[in-house]
């Protein structure tokens, strides 16, 4: 007998759950060490309590009612809300034994578990479920979760709004099923590559509704990877774009309209002039046979800048059809060095050049890098009408050229630089803006790019990159 009792004493003190004992009355009798860290009382500020004492301000009773509970049998399990001496409210689970004596319930003991914050995660998760729920059925965004099978097992509200496709239809199909048949084979690739690298999956993809019409749809997906780092599902929100897509399109259909009107409106001040004069000197020479011969020099004058206008708005605007072929970088620079050495000496400008072991080759159409070059260097001379030093310097990288031409005319201010190569807008006083717009036009396609700076006083440095040429082959882009 006093082995039992040891045993029961040590079940009752060290059970890691709350354990109370209390008479008829609902006085306590006993309460282990858990218990009154549960309540906050000590034991013996319980012995001088009763059970009803604790219960929270949802437990209130009536008398009948506790006696009805005190002689009641085994209550398992029942959700009660004590009252904390401190005044918080514990959320508890507890089962209530009867104590029998000669038939008869003498008292009874509770074994209780404290399961707050478990309450207040459920009440948490709950609320995040409630909000979930209140954001999938009020926004028109799609929101799919897609088991690692590519299967549908939960879609938003939204989806019978915008797909056409009830939610019923929609449930437990391969998601596919929300795809343009054209591109369900690459949908299935990025759903594989998002499964497994476990990176997220960003694309649009079209979708053919029901009443015929071609929607787009921006979609990125998620995978909800477990603490194990499998992943469990897939996250998917889907948005309509479109309208946002179809007025994109419109803007720049207005964007090329606008644009044409200027070039329009260029074309015809650039050539208007020249037509003016040629106009004017055909209507003098109807009456002065002596000045014709003058005349006619001017007007062949205001026809070949005419030509050149025509000629780089052609190159501009009508699609070439180019014939790519390696060349050496320094014999196209120096051929262009020699057709404008006569005009730089009569513009008193010396060309320096630094080309120090350069035996680089460039994938280009010949015609048209010898432009650029003729455009850029013409520029330089004629930015330095008094004479000066224009020199050219070749630096070869690892995988492209770059070829710096400097001049020493007054430069350009730092906010003009970035209008240059705008239509039609030169900083000097004859010219059209062109030539720069071509020569950039042309580098871009030989997939280089061209970068020009300035310092007011000193002068300017244009720097031209080209890619070499990797291979000897000739290549043809129409």
């Amino acid at each position: 007998m006093g082995t039992q009792l040891q045993l029961y004493t040590s079940l009752f003190h060290n059970n890691p759950d709350a354990v109370f004992m209390f008479d008829m009355d609902g006085r306590f009798t006993g309460v282990n060490a858990a218990g009154e860290a549960l309540v906050g009382y000590t034991s013996q500020e319980l012995l001088r309590m009763q059970i009803w004492e604790i219960l929270g301000p949802k437990e209130v009773l009536d008398q009948k009612k506790q006696q009805q509970i005190l002689y009641s049998g085994i209550r398992r399990n029942k959700y009660y809300q004590l009252l904390h001496k401190d005044g918080q409210i514990v959320d508890i689970v507890a089962s209530s034994f009867p104590i029998f004596h000669n038939g008869e319930i003498i008292s009874r003991y509770s074994i209780a578990k404290d399961i707050t914050q478990q309450k207040k995660m459920e009440e948490a998760l709950h609320q995040m479920q409630e909000n979930f729920r209140l954001i999938s059925e009020n926004i028109m965004d799609l929101i799919f979760i897609v088991n690692v099978d590519g299967i549908i097992t939960y879609a938003s509200p939204s989806v019978q709004a915008v797909s056409g496709l009830t939610i019923d239809q929609v449930i437990n199909q391969h998601f596919s099923i929300l795809m343009h048949p054209d591109q369900i084979a690459q949908a299935k690739s990025d759903f594989d590559h998002m499964l497994k690298e476990k990176v997220t999956l960003d694309a649009e993809y079209h979708y053919l509704h029901p009443d015929g019409r071609m929607l787009l749809f921006d979609v990125k997906g998620t995978p909800d990877i477990c603490s194990s780092g499998q992943i469990v599902s897939t996250v998917f929100v889907a948005r309509d774009i479109t309208e946002r897509r179809q007025s994109e399109d419109l803007l720049r259909y207005s964007d090329k309209l606008s644009v044409l009107g200027e070039l329009a409106a260029g074309i015809a001040h650039e050539i208007r002039n020249p037509l003016t004069a040629l106009k004017g000197f055909i209507q003098l020479m109807e009456g002065d046979n002596v000045a014709n011969r003058q005349y006619l020099q001017i007007m062949r004058s205001e026809i070949d800048r005419i030509t050149s206008i025509t000629s780089e708005l052609l190159l501009l605007a009508k699609p070439q059809a180019l014939r790519f072929a390696p060349n050496g970088l320094l014999p196209l620079l120096l051929s262009v060095i020699k057709l404008l050495e006569p005009q730089a000496l009569l513009k008193n400008v010396t060309i320096l050049t630094d080309f120090p072991q350069v035996t680089s080759l460039i994938l280009c159409e010949e015609y048209q890098i010898k432009q650029v070059f003729i455009n850029i260097i013409k520029n330089g001379m004629e930015a330095m009408p008094l004479g000066g030093n224009l020199t050219i310097k070749v630096v070869e990288c690892s995988h492209d050229v770059v070829i710096r031409i400097s001049d020493q005319g007054q430069g350009i201010p730092a906010e003009l630089l970035p209008r240059l190569g705008e239509l039609f807008y030169s900083t000097k006083e004859t010219g059209t803006g062109l030539g720069l717009m071509v020569s950039s036009k042309i580098i871009r396609d030989h997939g280089g790019s061209i970068d020009i700076a300035s310092d007011v006083g000193k002068g300017t440095t244009v720097s031209i990159a080209l890619p070499k040429a990797l291979k000897t082959s000739v290549s043809s882009i129409d």
